[in-house]
């Protein structure tokens, strides 16, 4: 028998012996709000409250990134870097991860382009183990897979271009002068859009004392205003989408009533020798409120009046200017004088030489004399000098000459009347040899109110003292001693000495200069 031989046969079946390759791809990004919960939802892209001056309704963002397996961007080692792309708004920054960006209030496409984007580029950089730096830039796309920016849609809402109120139509920022009275008038906007369209409420604000709805579904109102002029202020207009939780639109129109002005008497001091007319200008005036006071009556009140004279004592007269429409009566004029009498003595001066009052001439000399007087319509007859035989002298108005070469001291007159009466005024001019003639110079300005310059036309005989002396006070106020002066650089060039009059009260002063050997000059000025 044949012995029984098995043969077996194995099968070596492979597993796992052979090897599947997959291609490598690029990481995705996308852009994440971080109000929302996955990058589907769109509750930081869409219906958003814009921002503007006023609101700062920020959204934040951050990069989301999608790392495939395998990808061609490695999981560790790796930094990035940020830039954020920003159409239609404002970033707080463009090139951190995080960014928060205030969207402005626009229209949400333009031609069916949007207005407002956001996108990100995220910049990998890494190195391989033993291999050379890598960099790898990615822009984010659409969570819906569209390789274009982001859209973002706000609740657009416009602003309003102007306010139409008692019959003008004025933009933002203007001013309406409205008058006066409580009237009733409509005040309306043109209405607004919105993108998306929505329901829209007005808020109104009024001048004080002014009346109307504080809000209203429509783009007009009734506003009462208040009779009295000086309750001015502002319209104001907020417009609010019913469905935005603070976003306003704003117009702000200034009011004013055109309140009158305090009133000017255009005449300078009157002589009312019988009657006269007066007048005054002001402003948005129904009537005027004349007053008197002393010898003198007025009757009108319109912007001109008659004054009459009822006694020969002199008086003053102001006016305050009237709306009745307002409700308002302005402050009184600056008086005016009212002269009923003869001229005062005390009130009238003669100078020389356009300067202060003479008492000494040098023999020969010469001086142009000149009466004055602040009251009205005093007007200068004659002159006499006591001494005719001795003195060259002659007159015209409220002007002579005078000159003597014989020392000796003259009395001067001059007559000063009005259609009360005429008076005289009396000066002494004593005529001497002169050792020392003192430096030609001029005084000025004057009237003048903080500076009074002495300018010379040369350095021979200046004067060793200046002094200042109130009329008023009938004293000296200011002395100052030339010697350092005359040592300045300033002097030298200029020839000119100032006098710091600015801390004096207002009022009539007298300038003396005087030399060395006596030689001294008196000037008039008058602080303004």
């Amino acid at each position: 028998m044949k012995p029984l031989i098995f043969t077996l046969i194995i099968f070596t079946i492979g597993l796992g012996s052979s090897t599947s390759s997959y291609a490598q791809t690029d990481p995705k990004v996308y852009v994440k709000g971080t109000v929302a919960s996955t990058i589907y939802d769109g509750i930081d892209f869409y219906n958003i409250d814009p921002s503007d001056a006023t609101y700062n309704n920020f959204r934040y963002y951050i990069p989301y990134i999608e790392q495939p397996t395998p990808s061609t961007v490695p999981t560790s080692g790796v930094t990035k870097t940020y830039e954020w792309i920003i159409v239609g708004g404002t970033a707080t920054s463009t090139t951190t991860e995080t960014t928060g960006v205030k969207w402005n209030n626009t229209v949400n496409y333009s031609s069916g382009t949007p207005t407002k984007t956001i996108r990100i580029k995220v910049t990998f950089k890494w190195t391989p183990s033993g291999g050379t730096p890598q960099t790898k830039v990615i822009t984010s796309i659409l969570p819906a897979g569209g390789n274009v920016a982001q859209p973002i849609e706000v609740k657009y809402i416009s602003t309003p271009s102007s306010l139409s109120y008692d019959g003008s139509t004025v933009g933002n920022g203007s001013t309406l002068s409205v008058a006066c009275g409580a009237t009733t008038s409509t005040a309306s906007v043109p209405a607004v859009s919105t993108d998306p369209t929505a329901g829209v409420t007005y808020y109104w604000t009024y001048p004080s004392g002014w009346s109307g709805p504080a809000s209203s579904t429509t783009p007009s109102v009734t506003v009462t205003r208040h009779i009295n002029g000086g309750t001015g202020g502002a319209i104001k207009v907020e417009d609010k989408r019913n469905d935005s939780s603070n976003f306003r639109t704003k117009l702000s129109v200034n009011i004013t009533r055109p309140l009158p002005t305090t009133p000017t008497i255009t005449s300078p001091d009157i002589l009312l020798c019988s009657t006269e007319t007066i007048t005054a200008t002001a402003n948005n005036a129904t009537s005027y409120n004349w007053v008197t006071t002393g010898g003198v009556s007025v009757s009108g009140t319109g912007s001109s009046a008659t004054l009459t004279g009822t006694s020969n004592v002199d008086g003053t007269v102001k006016v305050a200017a009237v709306s009745s429409s307002c409700g308002v009566t302005t402050a009184y004029s600056t008086a005016r004088n009212i002269k009923r009498t003869a001229p005062l003595p005390s009130s009238l001066l003669v100078t020389a030489n356009g300067g202060g009052s003479p008492d000494f001439m040098c023999n020969g000399f010469g001086l142009s004399l000149n009466a004055y007087t602040g009251e009205p319509g005093t007007t200068f007859s004659s002159w006499a000098v006591s001494d005719p035989v001795n003195t060259y002298f002659n007159y015209s108005g409220g002007t002579a000459y005078f000159n003597s070469y014989v020392n000796s001291c003259y009395g001067v007159t001059v007559q000063a009347g009005n259609c009360f009466g005429t008076v005289q005024k009396g000066i002494t001019i004593c005529v001497g040899d002169c050792s020392e003639m003192m430096a030609t110079h001029t005084v000025y300005p004057n009237p003048a109110s903080d500076v009074v310059y002495i300018a010379f036309e040369s350095t021979e005989g200046l004067p060793q003292t200046i002094k200042l002396y109130s009329e008023k006070e009938a004293k000296e106020v200011k002395s100052m001693s030339t010697a350092d002066i005359y040592q300045t650089q300033d002097f030298k060039a200029n020839k000119v000495v100032s006098v710091e009059v600015s801390d004096l009260p207002r009022g009539i002063y007298f300038l003396h200069l005087s030399t060395a050997k006596g030689t001294s000059n008196k000037h008039r000025i008058v602080l303004r």
